[in-house]
């Protein structure tokens, strides 16, 4: 979507928070999707390290320090820019709430609280692995705590493949199947946290 910039009047770049020909800063725009604020295609696949590059560059122009003396207009402008710059990174560089993200963008909820895991592989895998957790903190064993780490963190690698694959074109064509990687994802990533506090508290016993 094209704009112009409301000091200038020259058509605005993407990201469009500053103009590129006058500096100033732009109104916020809520309608933006967060791959929008920050000036990037809208996928699955994206480089966390080119996000970060290009969520620090903009909010070094953005940042509200710099707007410390200008009219309200601006500096309510700056904040919510800001704000909005720090949701994006938190947001899509998380390979977990950047599918949850993408998908509830084309209106499908993967973790609501209605939806229930019906998947019963998922559900005896959950099962599993839980058991196994509780076994190893009984027995104190923190080697085997690293070897099931590992094999979890390959696990959820396997489920961010899937997740790329099922997301490649936008909007996803097999909502289902992406809504069953990602409530697997979310359940691996809890379990690698239950994980590392178990293996802090053996630890410090």
């Amino acid at each position: 979507m094209s704009a112009q910039c409301v000091q200038c009047g020259a058509e605005l770049d993407v990201p469009p928070a500053l103009c590129a020909s006058c500096g100033a800063i732009q109104p916020f725009r809520p309608e933006l999707s967060l791959f929008g604020v920050v000036g990037m295609a809208e996928c699955y696949d994206l480089n966390p390290q080119l996000l970060r590059d290009q969520v620090l560059k903009l909010q070094k122009g953005l940042h509200p320090d710099r707007f410390a003396n200008a009219e309200p207009a601006s500096r309510r402008a700056s904040l919510e820019w800001s704000t909005r710059l720090n949701e994006a990174l938190a947001v899509l560089r998380d390979p977990l709430r950047r599918a949850d993200y993408l998908l509830k963008r084309q209106g499908v909820d993967a973790l609501g609280e209605q939806v229930k895991v019906a998947d019963p592989e998922l559900l005896m895998t959950q099962m599993i692995y839980r058991e196994r957790l509780e076994d190893l903190v009984r027995a104190h064993d923190l080697t085997a705590l690293d070897t099931l780490r590992q094999e979890v963190e390959a696990a959820a690698t396997k489920a961010v493949d899937k997740l790329r694959m099922l997301l490649e074109s936008l909007p996803c064509n097999q909502p289902d199947a992406a809504g069953s990687a990602l409530r697997e994802l979310q359940f691996l990533d809890k379990l690698l946290g239950e994980i590392d506090r178990s293996e802090e508290s053996l630890q410090n016993a």
